[in-house]
């Protein structure tokens, strides 16, 4: 229905309610007495019944977290969501990546902090990348993830350097979201550059650089199932075909130089963007 003026692009017939109720965490919509709801789908088609159907709010929410080598602590258990650490310069809210055994073989897990105590912190889950950290304190860190900038640290041609990025989305778009990477360039120090990496692998002694996912069914890039080449053209890292709340997952970022690397230091922009599929 319209006027020169005004339209209503929805009407309904109902018993009350048509109203938005809010707290500090929550909006509702309500109607009361609708009649023929719900959702309908065919092959080419899909139909949202309903006065309030039409009002639906797209959520489109990301967040992203860079390893902050200033915050790097020891861990020396993990029970549960439990992890034995120094809790200094740990707050909860923080979010927080647990390395087992730190390096190019890495199995690494992002959780956020929930409770403090003397000698450890919880979590309020764990989200690793198909394999859960064994934590025996040998070469085992709880490192905090916060902030935009992500480094390595002087690198070694005797060790892989890592570096994990965290990512959280949250969208009500019924057929999920995708997170892209893109970079402005190779990692560089003028004419200078670290190669990015072409045999799916970043090896201690090899001057290369990449990253891995651990979204483990991306389809539309390796870096699920390789270290993968950070490029100057968008790429996936991590998608979902569905709705989600808090989808957490991240980027465990590697380098590595030769003995023939020219020293100096080394850098580029990366850009994360998140696009929801409605």
């Amino acid at each position: 229905m319209d006027s020169a003026s005004y339209q209503i692009r929805w009407d309904t017939v109902g018993n009350g309610g048509d109203d938005t109720s809010s707290s500090a965490s929550y909006v509702l919509q309500d109607t009361t007495g609708n009649a023929g709801t719900g959702d309908s789908t065919s092959a080419s088609y899909g139909l949202g019944a309903g006065y309030r159907e039409g009002m639906a709010v797209q959520v489109l929410d990301f967040t992203f977290f860079a390893q902050d080598n200033s915050v790097s602590k020891a861990a020396t258990g993990l029970a549960g969501l439990t992890i034995t650490c120094n809790p200094a310069g740990l707050s909860v809210g923080n979010m927080i990546a647990l390395l087992q055994d730190k390096g190019a073989g890495q199995v690494t897990a992002i959780g956020k902090i929930v409770s403090t105590a003397a000698g450890s912190i919880t979590v309020d889950a764990l989200k690793d990348g198909g394999v859960v950290p064994v934590i025996d304190g040998t070469n085992d860190y709880v490192v905090l993830l916060s902030g935009d900038a992500l480094g390595f640290g002087t690198l070694s041609a005797s060790a892989v350097r890592t570096s994990v990025i965290g990512m959280n989305v949250s969208t009500n778009a019924l057929s999920g979201y995708a997170v892209q990477i893109l970079s402005d360039g190779d990692l560089r120090d003028g004419s200078e550059t670290i190669n990015p990496v072409a045999d799916g692998s970043v090896t201690a002694g090899s001057e290369e650089y990449g990253a891995r996912s651990s979204d483990s069914d991306i389809g539309s890039s390796t870096f699920d199932t390789e270290d993968s080449a950070i490029s100057t053209s968008f790429l996936t890292v991590a998608d979902n075909d569905a709705a989600a709340s808090d989808d957490r997952n991240f980027l465990v970022t590697k380098a590595s130089i030769s003995s023939a690397t020219v020293s100096g230091s080394y850098a580029q922009t990366l850009t994360l963007i998140v696009s929801g599929h409605y």
